[in-house]
């Protein structure tokens, strides 16, 4: 009776349609080589905004696994740009320890070579001085410019707030 229900545990297991990987893009991506998508992330709020930066990655390797190469810009306005500064600045005392995490994803986005942007508007805006960004985020005077110049050369808009 044990070997009968340990073959039907490895049947539902192996044969089930509800596996994480048995899920396909489908029509979307075929045929597709590469996929092209500017995020625009405003969201201030700490724990929306590392799971915004979860999401993109995911998205980015989802795409590789595929055999499709992603080219992805994130553009960084409004609330979200206090989480890319330098040192202990722009935050309140509860939200610095993210800023570290941030920090991290923001570098491994860089490594996998995704382009980062910051809006300048929004940190003139929010009293941020320039020079106060992450050295490998890239500032740009008009994030709305930059998203609007990208959806123009084909990169799908993807809002994040």
């Amino acid at each position: 009776m044990k070997v009968i229900f340990v073959l039907l545990i490895l049947f539902l297991f192996f044969f089930s349609p509800v596996q994480a990987s048995s899920y396909l893009h489908g029509p979307a991506i075929n045929g597709q080589k590469t996929i092209k998508i500017i995020f625009d992330v405003n969201v201030g709020e700490p724990e929306k905004l590392l799971l915004r930066m979860r999401l993109i990655d995911q998205t980015f390797s989802e795409l590789q696994e595929a055999g499709i190469i992603p080219l992805f810009v994130v553009a960084f306005r409004g609330k979200a740009s206090r989480f890319i500064t330098r040192g202990g600045l722009y935050l309140p005392e509860e939200d610095r320890p993210y800023k570290q995490k941030m920090r991290d994803w923001l570098k491994l986005f860089k490594e996998k070579g995704i382009t980062l942007q910051q809006c300048i508007i929004a940190a003139d805006l929010l009293q941020i001085d320039t020079k106060d960004f992450v050295s490998f985020v890239t500032p740009v005077r008009n994030a709305y410019i930059s998203l609007a110049g990208y959806q123009s050369q084909g990169y799908s808009l993807i809002p994040m707030d």
